[in-house]
């Protein structure tokens, strides 16, 4: 239990932290994303890729309106009186909706009663109006990024060869442009050192030492660490993201950039990527 008493579960209690912060529609669309992508098990990078472009979607939506930063991809004109809410909530909706047409309803209908919330008039209108504009230019930019390519991923067993424990998933991702690099390639390692080096063979009995499961050399700190990172679910490193908003009471853009660049950081550092950025947010 020691991920979920010091790191996990520390940051999960911050949760009363968010409370303020409930009814920001930039927290309350990153809860639909992300019981949207769970929902239908989409896996990891194609969920990443999803609420990515949710994020960015919903941070060029209300920069749009307040253009205090460079854009992630867009910036269209409009009005200081728009409603930021109107906008992101708009921009999400348009996002998740065009995901699968076999939920396509189900979001709109969410997206309604959401919007209902927001008292009618002017500012209402061009707010859903902008958002679903700037959802459209994610979206058209997202449409060829290769994330649709067939799996062709066929198992090797030649000395070497990585093959995974797990049934592999979305292998044609090493492909996909990424959010923010300026490659999927532009951080990626060489290759394996050779099986007959010494390097190989001090790193594999490294391995050995650290990951046996009643390990004397690895440390409490790096037990801990590991839990933490096996877990690839939205639901555990949000609350983290969720309690930084609360606690520095950011307002409607910084809470959609500060999920904006923790969205594009965490897809840019999958095995392989989402689409180029021309913005550092």
């Amino acid at each position: 239990m020691k991920l979920t008493e010091s790191t996990f579960f520390g940051a999960i209690a911050l949760i009363g932290l968010v409370q303020p912060l409930s009814a920001d529609v930039i927290t309350d669309w990153n809860d639909k994303a992300v019981t949207y992508v769970l929902g239908r098990s989409l896996g990891p990078p194609p969920a990443e890729r999803t609420v990515a472009m949710t994020h960015v979607a919903m941070f060029d939506a209300v920069n749009s309106i307040e253009q205090r930063y460079r854009p992630y991809l867009v910036q269209l004109p409009a009005a200081a009186s728009t409603s930021k809410e109107a906008a992101a909530a708009s921009a999400a909706g348009t996002i998740l909706a065009a995901a699968n047409p076999q939920t396509q309803a189900e979001i709109k209908a969410a997206l309604a009663s959401y919007l209902a919330a927001i008292p009618d008039g002017l500012n209402k209108a061009e707010g859903i109006k902008l958002g679903e504009a700037v959802a459209a230019k994610i979206l058209q930019a997202r449409a060829e990024d290769g994330s649709a390519t067939p799996d062709s991923y066929r198992p090797k067993t030649a000395a070497g060869e990585y093959v995974p424990t797990p049934v592999m998933f979305a292998s044609m991702w090493s492909n996909v442009k990424p959010f923010a690099l300026t490659s999927a390639g532009q951080f990626r390692p060489a290759q394996p050192v050779s099986l007959t080096s010494t390097e190989w063979a001090a790193d594999y009995n490294e391995i050995k030492l650290l990951g046996r499961i009643n390990s004397a050399t690895r440390s409490p700190d790096q037990t801990e660490a590991a839990r933490f990172w096996l877990s690839v679910s939205g639901d555990v490193y949000y609350p983290l993201v969720h309690a930084v908003a609360a606690a520095k009471k950011l307002g409607v853009l910084d809470t959609a950039r500060l999920f904006a660049r923790a969205r594009v950081g965490r897809q840019s550092r999958q095995p392989a990527g989402g689409v180029r950025s021309q913005v550092s947010l």
